[in-house]
């Protein structure tokens, strides 16, 4: 399984176990679990989704280039 699919995944697996959670926060704990020190340069910049669904389209388009590159962190299944 790519990195981008496990990602989505997790994103799935925290909306179900967190209903009240808005897409962007879960897609921001997604990153925050799986990837720690991507959500590092996420934090605070136009990224951002914690706090505003509205920063969602960049952080998926940063996603999308940045993270077929990295191995998913040791934490997490695959």
């Amino acid at each position: 399984m790519d990195a981008i699919s496990r990602y989505l995944d997790l994103v799935d697996e925290i909306m179900r176990q967190y209903p009240d959670q808005r897409e962007g926060q879960a897609h921001y704990n997604a990153l925050r679990m799986g990837w720690p020190h991507l959500e590092a340069q996420v934090l605070g910049t136009d990224r951002d989704c914690y706090s505003s669904d509205k920063a969602l389209p960049r952080l998926l388009a940063w996603i999308d280039q940045v993270l077929p590159h990295e191995e998913q962190h040791p934490d997490v299944p695959a």
